[in-house]
């Protein structure tokens, strides 16, 4: 081969590979937005699929008792942690700057929206101010139904007395609550127990108390201060693996969706429950006639704000009772950023079906414009409160 054929096999050689580049990186780029879009519908799915099934369940266990339990503080503790409710110390991240109103005080409520209670660092929180909805989402493990079980006499040392003990088996969790509204005027204090591992239900009146959750008293709540007005509700059995929910969940850092457990009923009790969320968002579904149907959609502000709902009254009652739905809104976005500019809009909405007054729009910066976004909302009926 001649000099001049060398080079022209080498150029020849370099166009052939320029145009494979080309064609692979273009192959490379349409692969990465399929496979992008669709873990973001994946993702999307898993979370939307554990939130609709805490919000249906939310209130089981405890809806019959609406009345008189709903708001109540609840006061927990647990042997080898101490106490756990009220929190005495700030929740693990990304729950360190929840607040349910009052310090460390959580309510008994089927479900509460803490708007913008916690600051995932994907969407830039601390410089941008975009913070991210928390839910508290609260539900019964027992299989016994909702009706509670009225105290026959005062509660004494290691001992509720009932009318039965039909629907409790060994090591239940037992919620406390009591008829009559404390001395404040408001719901009197939800005190969290445990019946014994000899318990076996039935016409008895007498059920010992025993185990984790068991304690004579915690913080300023003791057992033998509810008497005969009180009521014990069963909240479901942790060693046979139903235990009750009382969870929160919010979006933290790595766009990850986060629950806790605030009962500690699981040895960790802070889980990533999905990934790819990048906010969270919610609204009310009320129902301000009593007629069974939502009529109005509201923000978690005003009269449902989180002070509003958890100012432990009976109106604060009556209000969480009126909320039927929830909408909840997901944005999702992938992990890492593209090249180029892939998202054109300057903006994402949630909820622009119900008008710009409860629309949710997320205005994105030109580093956010590299990423790609999904949103997803779904609407879900908080079939307990429905009753």
């Amino acid at each position: 081969m001649t000099l001049i054929e060398l080079m022209v096999a080498l150029v020849i050689s370099m166009v052939l590979s320029l145009a494979v580049f080309v064609v692979m990186s273009t192959f490379e780029g349409r692969r990465r937005t399929l496979g992008s879009g669709a873990d973001l519908d994946q993702a999307g799915s898993v979370a939307m699929f554990q939130i609709d099934r805490w919000v249906r369940s939310a209130g089981t266990g405890f809806a019959q008792s609406s009345a008189y339990a709903y708001g109540c503080p609840l006061y927990a503790t647990k042997t080898g942690v101490g106490q756990i409710l009220p929190r005495a110390a700030a929740l693990p991240a990304p729950f360190a700057s929840v607040d349910p109103s009052t310090s460390g005080v959580f309510r008994l409520a089927p479900v509460l929206i803490l708007p913008g209670q916690t600051a995932p660092g994907a969407s830039n929180a601390s410089t941008t101010g975009h913070t991210s909805d928390v839910l508290v989402l609260m539900s019964a493990g027992a299989s016994n139904g909702n009706i509670p079980t009225a105290f026959s006499a005062a509660a004494v040392a290691g001992q509720l007395n009932l009318v039965n003990t039909v629907p409790f088996t060994a090591n239940d969790m037992v919620l406390l609550t009591d008829r009559q509204p404390a001395s404040t005027g408001g719901v009197a204090p939800c005190l969290l127990t445990q019946a014994a591992s000899t318990v076996s239900g039935g016409a008895a009146s007498a059920m010992a108390l025993g185990g984790t959750w068991y304690g004579a008293s915690v913080d300023t709540v003791s057992l033998i201060g509810y008497s005969d007005t009180g009521v014990a509700i069963d909240l479901g059995n942790p060693v046979a693996n139903l235990p009750p929910s009382f969870q929160l969940l919010g979006v933290g850092d790595h766009n990850t969706l986060y629950s806790y457990d605030l009962l500690q009923t699981s040895d960790i009790p802070l889980q990533a429950r999905a990934e790819g969320v990048f906010e969270m968002h919610a609204l009310y579904g009320v129902d301000t006639d009593a007629n069974g149907k939502v009529d109005s959609w509201v923000k978690p502000e005003g009269s449902y704000s989180v002070a509003a709902l958890s100012a432990g009254t009976s109106t604060a009652a009556a209000l969480l009772k009126t909320i039927k739905e929830v909408r909840v809104g997901l944005i999702l976005r992938t992990a890492l950023p593209e090249k180029d500019v892939v998202n054109t809009s300057t903006t994402l909405t949630l909820f622009s079906d119900l008008g710009s007054s409860l629309a949710f729009t997320r205005a994105l910066d030109s580093t956010e414009q590299h990423y790609r976004y999904r949103t997803v909302e779904a609407t879900i009926p908080l079939r307990n409160n429905f009753l």
